[in-house]
Formats: structure tokens, C-alpha cells, sequence
């Protein structure tokens, strides 16, 4: 096993057109800890201060941070900053030693995961990731009889990679996915959301997962401050394996340079921050993420 340790900076700013006079907001930006993942620092700020701040666990043990701000104002920053340590060996393919087809291995709805939360979460549609003819014509190049189930979630990692165009812009939040389908582009968010629709499909549990991702600049050019990103990919679960996790973006097994914050059925149980205020005028969104190994 290899230690890593990555410094990130992630910096929400809402700027408003007018005066703001109550905001409530949910904020996932705690990472998480697992026996590849140790947390070593991590705090948020928050600007104005708030009146009113908690932290707690929702439902899928997930860090989560809920703010009010009381007065007006006409500019919201949230800043997180957070030091990891990674502990990972070379990432490889597990087999599940299940066939995708196989009836009497099939999880249910009612069966439950290490950590006791019910697969039927991560096994029916969600309305992001609902069930659609697109999906369907997706699936059936792959579904050869037999399949490990573990082998059938990498190829069709490697399809979505092969078959879908990153093209920032291309998708927003609201994109439906029979939309998606049609268009065979958009971001990582979207290949996530096609891989989850996808084996569940099949009946394979896959869950949500938000982070970071290292990223390094081309040799000889300096990395640009601000210039990574908030990430997304999946995780799959089998009995012998419990829960892997793939990069359909990237076409690769998560290592050591996937940071992992929190998951959920899809992108909205994990947004980074989301909320409601009170007020006038329309907003600009900015964000700014650096990921930094040390």
C-alpha cells in the first residue's frame, strides 16, 4: 500500500443581483472516511456569518453541514478546505463470482449493506436516473449470458467512456436522462447517472459518489489556481466485493487521486450546496476547486 496526502480548497461564491434577506442552505462537503480515505482537517466558513449552523449525518452517513444566514446581504461564500490521506495499492477488478443473470443471486430491495442501509435505494429509479428505452438499447451489446456482474459494470465503464463526448455545457442539472440518451454527450455527472440507470437496470445496486479529482497540468505548464473541478463516478456492490467503485469519465478504477466526499442515489442527494433564500434579483454562480498533493 502507498500513502498520498492531497490538500483542496473549494470555494462556492453566490454573487446576487440584489439585497438577500434569508438564506437556508445544505452544504455536502465533508469527506469521508474509510479504510482507503483518513481525514486528517477539514473545516467550511462561511460568509456572512451564520445565525444558526449544524453539523450532522443524513441518511447515508453523510457529512452534512446546515446553515441560516438572518440579514441582508448580496454575496454568499462558502469555503472548504480539507487534508486527506490516502492509502491505496494498485487498483484492480475484483470478480464478483455472480452472474448478472443469475436469479438466485439476485440482491432485493429488502436485503441491506454493511453499513444497513437497503439496497432497494440503489436498485429502483430514481427520477434522475429513471428506467427508459435508451437505457435498455445501451445495455444489450453487453448482456452476454453468465457474465460476472463485476465484469459486466467495467464494460460498461468502457462503453460510456467510448460512446458518450465530454462537452462541458452540452447538460445542466435538469437534463433528463432519455435526453441525455439522444445526445451521447455532457459531463461526468451524466455518465454517472448512465452507468447507475444502467445496472440497476440489471438489477446490480450502484449509488452516486461526489469528490475531487487530481488533476495534473500538461509537462512544462504551471497548474492554473482555481482550475480543477468537483468530480463524479460510481459505486457497484456484489456480495464477495462489497462496494467498487468506477470512473465512466475517465475509464478507469478510482486510486489514490479520487478524493471521495459523500453518496446517494443520484447527484441531488449530494449536491455540494443547494438551499433557498429570500430576496430579489437573479445570481451568479462561481466556483473554484484546487486539489493539491503534498
Amino acid at each position: 500500500m502507498k500513502e498520498y496526502r492531497y490538500r483542496v480548497r473549494h470555494l462556492t461564491t453566490y454573487q446576487y443581483g440584489g439585497r438577500i434577506d434569508i438564506c437556508h442552505s445544505i452544504a455536502h462537503l465533508s469527506p469521508r472516511e474509510d479504510d482507503r480515505q483518513n481525514v486528517l482537517s477539514h473545516r467550511v466558513d462561511v460568509t456572512p456569518t451564520p445565525f444558526f449552523r449544524v453539523d450532522r449525518q443524513d441518511y447515508w452517513h453523510n457529512g452534512t453541514l446546515y446553515f441560516e444566514i438572518q440579514g441582508s446581504h448580496d454575496r454568499l461564500e462558502v469555503l472548504s478546505t480539507l487534508t486527506v490521506e490516502k492509502q491505496v495499492g494498485d487498483p484492480v477488478l475484483p470478480l464478483s463470482e455472480e452472474a448478472w443473470d443469475d436469479k438466485k443471486q439476485k440482491l432485493r430491495p429488502g436485503d441491506h449493506d454493511e453499513a444497513g442501509v437497503y439496497f432497494a435505494n440503489f436498485l429502483l429509479p430514481t427520477r434522475t436516473c429513471p428506467f427508459v428505452d435508451g437505457i435498455d438499447e445501451f445495455l444489450k451489446p453487453s448482456l452476454s449470458p453468465g457474465k460476472d456482474s463485476m465484469t459486466l459494470v467495467s464494460e460498461l465503464m468502457t462503453r460510456v467512456y467510448e460512446e458518450f463526448a465530454y462537452v462541458p455545457g452540452a447538460t445542466d442539472t435538469t437534463t433528463p436522462l432519455v435526453e441525455l440518451m439522444k445526445l451521447k454527450k455532457g459531463v461526468c455527472q451524466d455518465f454517472a447517472h448512465v452507468m447507475i440507470a444502467a445496472l440497476r437496470r440489471v438489477g446490480i445496486p450502484a449509488r452516486y459518489v461526489s469528490g475531487y479529482l487530481e488533476t495534473l497540468p500538461p509537462p512544462g505548464q504551471e497548474k492554473l489556481q482555481g482550475a480543477d473541478a468537483t468530480h463524479a463516478w460510481i459505486e457497484a456492490y456484489s456480495r464477495k466485493t462489497g462496494w467498487l467503485a468506477f470512473d465512466p469519465t475517465n475509464n478507469r478504477i478510482p486510486s489514490h487521486q479520487h478524493i471521495k466526499i459523500a453518496h446517494g442515489r443520484d447527484y441531488f442527494d449530494v449536491q455540494p450546496l443547494k438551499g433557498l433564500f429570500v430576496g430579489s434579483g437573479g445570481q451568479v454562480l462561481t466556483v473554484e476547486v484546487d486539489v493539491e498533493r503534498f
